[in-house]
């Protein structure tokens, strides 16, 4: 009888490479990272690479990520403070806790910035083009175009350079150095701006357009609509762009104990705040639009009201009276509020509901219109500039971007000046590249790469970045609920003496704890979890940056994409490859 076959081990002592499983794959794993794109980056208007720059700010370093967020808007200094930062809304964090605290982040890297040398294509064009209006939008413009080797000239009518970032927020939001700190940059970068030149006054046109190869309009809406009431036009009855201006270039604006400011946008929000600044003790904001339909951003309204302003939402007024050397507004219950493509507001009232709103002031502030009459003719359609994608108007060379074209905050400006300024390059070097927006895009919300667009006319073209990373597709596995950072800020106490500004720093420690809660969605982090979990160590580490899959021992079994806690990988038909 024969035993001891139960102590017998069949086993190959050749190594593994030799056993070659790759042909039992019939679907295969990619590192597709370079095609996919995070929905915060998607939401920014300005397509800041938002995954990697958060990435750079975890690992300690806010001066590369600053580099980053320069790549695609010159501002993340200003960005920081006053962007809405429609990026973090559609933030998958959001789904898991809390979104991230994106725009504190990207202030965060501003005010620690190394070397900010934004890339250039490294050519000096003989084409010089002008940028009329100092604006968001211009400055953004003429930003991209120095890089591109343009030569910027900025036309600016006020005495100073900067436009709604200096004469329409208020100090308390965005102090005045930071802003001289961000126009020097420009300067030295080789921007160069003549202040005091108004265009059709100073300097015609047609001057313009003689001179220069291609002219930006950025001019914003710089007229405020008038309130079409009864005794609209009393003394004491004055415009919150205004009231905005004179105390942005520090003059004595005198707004009384008492002031009812109408409009329910950003800047009747920044007229209240400023008249409790200013030593009104009753300053009441009276909007058309219902609590929750307020247009000012929901942080501000609430800002509003930590320092005492009252917000009458739901009321419109019917006439302003006078009496006795003071005013009072009459407002009435609104019904049936709708809001035309240009923000102009029409409503319906309630007559049987009708109360007065005493007050030594009234600021209205209810939107800005086109100065139609100081552009050329055939510019204007309606109540705005008619732009096609790139910017580009009705004349040829001429493009527009901004509010004037129909942009209603800083960072959509930004990004229309980035977007002007890709069309005016594509004009004067004569570029046909079809398809343009879907190869330098970010997902599907118009934001578009300028980093991408430099690769392109480069000759190194890079994926279009057209899948979005959903929720389901993060593995929580890696992950465990965090509180998001708290946002620091200045006491309404405090707030009320001054200007001094409502939101202060974060220090490093809670910089990099809140950038750390990112997903880095769709881009490898370099965890190397496919390296470990991969059965076969199919695998290896590139010399600069992600890995590589050798596809000789690779079997498609797809660990790797499962264990890859960000979607930064994907299974494909072997017959797709």
């Amino acid at each position: 009888m024969v035993t001891g076959f139960e102590s017998v081990r069949y086993r190959s002592w050749r190594p593994h490479t030799e056993n070659k499983t790759g042909a039992q794959r019939y679907e295969r794993p990619v590192y597709d990272w370079a095609s996919k794109t995070s929905p915060c980056r998607e939401g920014c208007p300005t397509g800041h690479d938002i995954a990697l720059a958060l990435l750079l700010i975890a690992q300690g370093r806010p001066d590369l990520a600053y580099r980053v967020f320069r790549e695609e808007s010159p501002f993340p200094a200003i960005t920081g403070r006053v962007c809405y930062h429609p990026c973090e809304a559609p933030c998958n964090r959001e789904r898991y806790d809390e979104p991230l605290s994106i725009a504190q982040l990207e202030r965060f890297t501003a005010e620690h910035a190394g070397d900010d040398a934004p890339l250039t294509v490294g050519v000096e064009h003989d084409s010089a083009v002008a940028v009329v209006g100092s604006g968001p939008a211009g400055l953004s413009c003429a930003y991209h175009l120095r890089r591109l080797g343009y030569r910027v000239t900025v036309y600016e009518a006020s005495s100073e350079p900067g436009g709604a970032l200096r004469y329409g927020i208020p100090a308390y939001r965005l102090p005045r150095n930071v802003l001289e700190r961000e126009i020097a940059r420009l300067q030295a970068q080789g921007v160069a701006f003549r202040c005091g030149v108004g265009i059709g006054e100073q300097m015609s046109f047609g001057r313009l357009r003689e001179d220069y190869a291609a002219v930006f309009l950025g001019v914003g809406l710089c007229r405020a609509r008038r309130l079409a009431v009864p005794g609209a036009d009393k003394a004491g009855v004055v415009s919150g762009l205004e009231v905005l201006r004179g105390v942005n270039q520090g003059a004595r604006v005198r707004l009384g104990r008492r002031v009812v400011v109408i409009g329910g946008g950003d800047v009747a929000v920044d007229v209240a705040r400023v008249a409790r600044r200013r030593g009104a003790a009753e300053v009441v904001m009276c909007a058309v639009e219902g609590r929750s339909e307020l247009p000012a951003h929901p942080e501000e309204a609430e800002a509003a009201e930590q320092e005492a302003v009252r917000i009458e939402a739901g009321w419109a007024p019917v006439e302003i009276l006078a009496r006795d050397g003071a005013l009072a507004v009459a407002v009435a219950r609104a019904t049936g509020v709708r809001r035309d493509a240009s923000g102009a507001v029409t409503f319906r009232v309630d007559r049987a509901k009708v109360r007065e709103l005493a007050a030594e002031t009234v600021v209205c502030a209810i939107g800005q219109e086109l100065e139609r009459e100081r552009l050329p003719e055939g510019l204007a359609d309606g109540a705005r500039v008619a732009v096609g994608e790139w910017g580009d108007t009705a004349l040829p060379g001429v493009f527009a971007g901004g509010d004037a074209s129909g942009t209603y905050n800083v960072v959509q400006a930004l990004g229309a000046g980035k977007r002007a300024a890709i069309g005016i390059d594509l004009y004067l070097q004569s570029r046909g590249l079809p398809d343009l927006a879907r190869r330098i895009g970010v997902g599907a919300r118009g934001a578009v790469s300028f980093a991408s667009y430099l690769a392109l006319v480069a000759g190194r073209p890079e994926p279009a970045r057209a899948h979005v990373v959903a929720f389901p597709e993060i593995n929580l596995d890696y992950f465990r609920p965090a509180a998001r950072v708290p946002k620091p800020e200045v006491d309404p106490a405090t707030r009320l003496g001054g200007f001094v500004e409502v939101a202060a720093s974060l220090g490093a420690p809670a910089a990099q704890g809140e950038a750390r809660r990112c997903f880095t969605c769709g881009f490898c982090s370099m965890c190397g979890n496919c390296f470990v979990y991969c059965p076969d160590a199919a695998i290896t580490q590139r010399a600069d940056w992600g890995f590589e899959i050798d596809l000789d021992f690779c079997k498609g079994c797809g660990v790797c994409v499962q264990e890859c806690p960000r979607a930064a990988m994907s299974m494909i038909p072997e017959e797709e490859a």
